[in-house]
């Protein structure tokens, strides 16, 4: 984790957060219009722009839904993105359920899915760091840091290796800059463990 002085993270003025933070709410309201707008009134739309969006949600929910191998691969590239909640265990039980892919191939195709959308987390972490940390402020952003220079490994491995949030967790510590070998160690042994875990429940007790 990078050494982060006080002087050099917080040098900014209560005016400047508070217009950022204004901003940027501004920015989501917009957003969340033009998607209202969208379902609203352009979903049906002839318009080659929205058409091309309609057939790619349509061609990643229709094989999310029919737990192919490619909606299993999907489920986590996109629900492994922390903007994007998804019960990744649940999904995962189903397709077990189902039956179309392996047990085997399904957890492969999960874990390759969830490398590509946790990096994402954290690089979006990494790159917003210095908005992060001014939005966090100084206090809580030193609080949060002891606590995971203290229990940092412990705390990663426990959030993957059971079904707390683990997808914003992986921003928050691109946020702080955490060792990217120990984030990934912790990432990716917890999450296999949890799939291997709920396959072997699945197939032997359930």
């Amino acid at each position: 984790m990078s050494d982060f002085t006080k002087g050099k993270m917080f040098a900014y003025s209560f005016h400047k957060k508070r217009q950022f933070i204004f901003y940027t709410t501004l920015i989501g309201i917009i957003l969340a219009g033009i998607i209202i707008w969208y379902i609203l009134y352009l979903r049906n739309s002839n318009f080659f722009l929205v058409q091309g969006i309609n057939s790619f949600v349509t061609h990643i929910s229709s094989n999310i839904k029919s737990f192919n191998v490619l909606g299993s691969f999907y489920t986590t590239l996109f629900g492994g993105l922390f903007f994007l909640p998804t019960p990744i265990e649940v999904l995962f039980l189903a397709a077990l359920g189902v039956g179309k892919v392996s047990p085997i191939t399904l957890i492969a195709l999960y874990m390759g899915g969830m490398l590509i959308s946790y990096s994402i987390n954290y690089l979006i972490g990494f790159k917003l760091s210095n908005t992060s940390r001014r939005i966090i402020g100084a206090k809580k952003f030193y609080k949060i840091k002891g606590v995971l220079n203290k229990y940092g490994m412990g705390a990663i491995f426990l959030f993957n290796i059971t079904p707390l949030p683990s997808q914003p967790l992986a921003a928050i510590l691109g946020v702080f800059h955490y060792n990217k070998s120990k984030f990934y160690l912790m990432f990716i042994s917890g999450q296999l463990i949890k799939l291997i875990i709920i396959t072997l429940a699945y197939l032997y007790i359930l």
